[in-house]
């Protein structure tokens, strides 16, 4: 188990490393793609506080990714490996946000 642990531990640079060769506009999208995916799945209609923290988490992480989707998938039209990380990113959450 610590061995399994070890080897985890030390494949994080490796992550760290191939994040950091996307451009930055690419990244940033990702991060809120994912964060949108997140707090789309975190529905809690029996905290009512809570709930106004995911939505406004939604409207900002959402909003921003499907902006940057629009954007970035011009922008990287012609960059076959970027233009299918976004398309994958894109999940539903960002497709069909609607403020």
């Amino acid at each position: 188990m610590k061995l399994v642990l070890a080897f985890m531990l030390g494949c994080l640079p490796m992550l760290a490393g191939a994040q950091e060769k996307l451009p930055r506009d690419v990244a940033r999208f990702v991060e809120n793609a994912q964060m949108c995916e997140h707090f789309a799945g975190e529905w809690d209609d029996n905290d009512k506080a809570r709930q106004r923290e995911i939505t406004q988490a939604i409207e900002q992480s959402c909003g921003q990714a499907q902006k940057q989707w629009q954007r970035l998938s011009a922008k990287y039209a012609g960059q076959p490996a970027l233009k299918k990380l976004i398309a994958e990113h894109a999940n539903d959450a960002v497709r069909s946000f609607r403020k």
